[in-house]
């Protein structure tokens, strides 16, 4: 962890609002990212990017928003599809983003995601969410998915009622919404309703709390509406601000011939594309 900290250090050196050419070390414009905007829709997410060929096949479905998980120290598959070139000719198809960046785990899940948690000590929790930020914007930079575009932080289930694990969760959310804001992208969290979201929820009267622009609640209720769950009030995030994780790992019938096990999303929140 030591030598993480260290090295995070001499990338913040560079400042948090230069998630362009000298951070992400890529000085070559990525290919135009699909234009950003605001879906509202039925959406899905699967483990590893499909295939160009799957993708086309699936247009027959009810679905139009895909989310992707493009990076992160706790990213669980690989993504030998996911290229910029998959990014410009999905989007050019009609399909709609949503960019995950899956990082640092909370503390209290150390069982789980072993010395891939960030620390329990919230000054330096908030440190290492502006540095996810940054890794962040540079993964989506090299897919074409430019500022102005979402990154959503994946943030798995945490014991909510471990009252430093979750003040360490929200100040490096804290960390990551204020340095994706700053290197002008739209900062999204996706968390569990039950732990995360509460606990998000409770930041709005923060003045001093850096909020998401839009939240992805985690919630297999298999209600397609993203209002009316009963972790978060209505009039919270109600601006297109919105996505539901409704079911999870399900096999979906077979569209163009093809099925898959996915996670079913209803959306109405911005999304590249």
């Amino acid at each position: 962890m030591r030598e993480r900290v260290r090295h995070h250090r001499r990338v913040l050196t560079l400042g948090a609002g230069l998630l362009a050419c000298a951070v992400l070390a890529a000085c070559v414009p990525p290919p135009p990212p699909p234009p950003p905007g605001t879906f509202t829709g039925l959406g899905f997410d699967t483990c590893a990017a499909p295939t160009t060929d799957t993708m086309n096949a699936w247009l027959s479905s009810p679905y139009r928003a895909i989310g992707v998980y493009i990076g992160g120290e706790t990213r669980g598959c690989s993504q030998p599809n996911l290229t910029a070139s998959w990014v410009s000719s999905v989007g050019d198809s009609g399909w709609h983003l949503a960019p995950l960046y899956v990082g640092l785990q909370a503390p209290c899940n150390s069982d789980l995601f072993g010395s891939s948690v960030f620390s329990a000590d919230p000054a330096t929790a908030g440190y290492e969410g502006t540095v996810d930020a940054i890794y962040a914007a540079r993964d989506a930079f090299a897919l074409g998915l430019g500022p102005g575009n979402p990154i959503y932080f994946d943030l798995e289930a945490y014991n909510e009622s471990d009252s430093q694990c979750s003040l360490a969760a929200m100040s490096f959310i804290n960390g990551w919404d204020f340095a994706l804001a700053q290197g002008g992208y739209v900062s999204g969290v996706y968390s569990s309703a039950a732990s995360g979201i509460v606990d998000l929820a409770t930041e709005v009267s923060n003045p001093g709390f850096h909020l998401p622009n839009a939240i992805w609640i985690a919630d297999w209720d298999n209600s397609t509406s993203v209002y009316g769950n009963p972790y978060l009030a209505d009039n919270l995030w109600a601006d297109h601000q919105r996505l539901h994780q409704y079911t999870g790992g399900t096999p979906s019938p077979a569209y163009g011939g093809i099925s898959m096990n996915i996670d079913n999303d209803a959306v109405d929140a911005p999304l590249a594309g």
